[in-house]
C-alpha cells in the first residue's frame, strides 16, 4: 500500500510541475509578443521560479534550532542526537511538496529558455 502510495505522489508531482511549466511557456508567450523575445522570458520566469522554489524548500528555521538545541545536550550520546538530527533534517520538507515542484518547474524552464536562447542566434 505504501508503494502505491508513493507512484501517486510522483506522478502528482510530475503532474502539478507539467501544469507549472505550461503555464510558464504561455506567460511566456504572452509578454514575448510585448517585450522581449520568448527565451529570455522563459529563463527569467524560470529563475524566479525556481529561485523561490529552492528558497522556500530548504528546511525551516525552527528546525535548525532545533538541531541546535539537540547538538548542545552533551549529556546524550553522539550517535542520538546525530540520529535526532538526520531524522529532523530529513522530514522538516516533504519530497513531493511544492516548493520542490516549484524548483524543479523553474529549473526546466531555464533549461529549455538557454536552448531557446542558443538555437534563436
Amino acid at each position: 500500500m505504501n508503494l502505491k502510495s508513493n507512484f501517486s505522489d510522483v506522478g502528482s508531482f510530475a503532474i502539478k510541475t507539467l501544469v507549472l511549466d505550461i503555464a510558464m511557456l504561455g506567460l511566456a508567450g504572452l509578454i514575448s509578443s510585448y517585450l522581449l523575445s520568448f527565451g529570455i522570458i522563459l529563463f527569467c520566469l524560470g529563475a524566479i521560479v525556481g529561485g523561490v522554489g529552492a528558497l522556500r524548500g530548504g528546511p525551516a528555521s525552527i528546525d535548525s534550532l532545533y538541531t541546535r538545541v539537540i547538538l548542545q545536550r552533551w549529556h546524550r550520546p553522539f550517535n542520538q542526537t546525530s540520529d535526532q538530527r538526520t531524522y529532523i533534517i530529513e522530514h522538516s520538507v516533504p519530497t513531493y511538496s511544492f516548493e520542490n515542484v516549484m524548483a524543479l518547474a523553474g529549473l526546466i524552464a531555464i533549461v529549455l529558455g538557454i536552448v531557446l536562447i542558443i538555437a534563436s542566434r
